[in-house]
C-alpha cells in the first residue's frame, strides 16, 4: 500500500512538474473557489455581522476543517459557529444551509441537464431506442418543471412533517430577501463553474490533453453521482474514483483518472482543510 501512494505522489508531482503554469492557474482556481463560498456566507450572515473578506474566507477554511470528517458536511456549522462565538449558532446553521441550498440547486439543476445531454447523444449510460430515450428526458423536464411550479405547495405539505426545529429552520431560510438570494445563487453557478473546470484542467494535464472538450459535459453528471452517496468529505475519494471511471473509462485511462482526482480531492479539500485547521488552533489559543 505504502508502495502504490509513493507511485501516485510520483507520478503527480511528474504532472505537475510538466505542466506548472497549468498547475498555477487550477490552484488560482481553487482560491476562487473557496473565496465564492466566502462570499456567499458573508450576503447571508450580513444581517447579524458585516465580516471582512478575510475573516469570511478564513471562517470557511474552518469550517472545512471539520465538514471534511462529517457525513454531508454537517461539520461546517460547528467550525464556523466555534469562529463566530458572538453569534448564535442557530444563525450560522441558516446561513451555512442557505449556502448550501443554493450549491445543491446547482449540482442537481446543472446535473439533470448533463444527464439529458449524454443520454440523448452518448450511450455511455446504456444503449438506449430513441423513443425512451425521448421519453425519459421529456419526462424528467416535466418533472423538475413541475416541481418549480409548485414548490411552495410542496414545501407547505413537508413542512408539518417534519421535526419542529427543522421546520422552523426552513421557515428562516425562506425569510431571506429574494434579490439577496440571487446574489448567494449567482456565486454558486460561478463556484460551480470553476469547480468543474479544475476538475477538467486536471485530467487533462494527466492525461497528455488526451480528453475531447465535448467531454466537459460529464463533470456536471459525475458531480451530480457523486452527491447521492452521504460519506465523510476525507473518506469519499474511492466514490469519486468509481463514479469518474465509469464515465471518463472510454477516454482515459484508470490512472489518468486516479491522479486528477485524488488532485482535486487534495487541493478542494484537504488543503483548506488543513489550512482551516491552523487558522482554529490559533483562534482557539488567542481567546483562551
Amino acid at each position: 500500500m505504502q508502495e502504490l501512494k509513493g507511485e501516485v505522489l510520483a507520478e503527480v508531482f511528474a504532472g505537475i512538474e510538466q505542466n506548472v503554469g497549468l498547475f498555477v492557474l487550477i490552484l488560482l482556481l481553487a482560491l476562487l473557489n473557496w473565496n465564492g463560498e466566502a462570499q456567499k456566507f458573508k450576503l447571508l450572515i450580513s444581517s447579524e455581522v458585516k465580516l471582512r473578506n478575510i475573516r469570511a474566507f478564513l471562517t470557511i477554511l474552518g469550517g472545512m476543517a471539520i465538514s471534511n470528517f462529517t457525513p454531508a458536511r454537517t461539520g461546517e456549522y460547528i467550525g464556523r459557529g466555534l469562529l463566530l462565538k458572538k453569534i448564535h449558532p442557530i444563525k450560522v446553521v441558516i446561513a451555512t444551509i442557505a449556502g448550501n441550498l443554493a450549491q445543491v440547486l446547482m449540482t442537481y439543476s446543472l446535473g439533470l441537464v448533463c444527464v439529458s445531454w449524454v443520454l440523448m447523444y452518448t450511450d455511455i449510460l446504456g444503449t438506449w431506442s430513441e423513443g425512451s430515450k425521448l421519453g425519459y428526458v421529456a419526462a424528467m423536464f416535466v418533472l423538475i418543471i413541475a416541481l418549480v411550479l409548485n414548490a411552495r405547495k410542496i414545501v407547505a405539505f413537508i413542512k408539518p412533517r417534519l421535526p419542529e426545529k427543522l421546520a422552523e429552520t426552513l421557515n428562516i431560510v425562506n425569510t431571506y430577501d429574494h434579490g439577496l438570494y440571487r446574489k448567494v445563487v449567482a456565486l454558486a453557478f460561478g463556484r460551480y463553474v470553476v469547480f468543474a473546470v479544475q476538475f477538467y484542467l486536471l485530467l487533462q494535464m494527466f492525461s497528455g490533453f488526451a480528453l475531447p472538450l465535448g467531454a466537459l459535459v460529464l463533470v456536471p453528471v459525475a458531480y451530480l453521482m457523486q452527491s447521492v452517496v452521504p460519506v465523510p468529505a476525507i473518506s469519499d475519494v474511492g466514490v469519486r474514483v468509481f463514479v469518474s471511471q465509469l464515465l471518463f473509462g472510454s477516454y482515459l485511462g484508470e490512472q489518468s483518472i486516479l491522479l486528477a482526482v485524488s488532485s482535486l480531492w487534495f487541493i478542494n479539500l484537504i488543503l483548506p482543510g488543513l489550512a482551516g485547521t491552523v487558522y482554529l488552533l490559533i483562534s482557539t489559543l488567542r481567546n483562551r
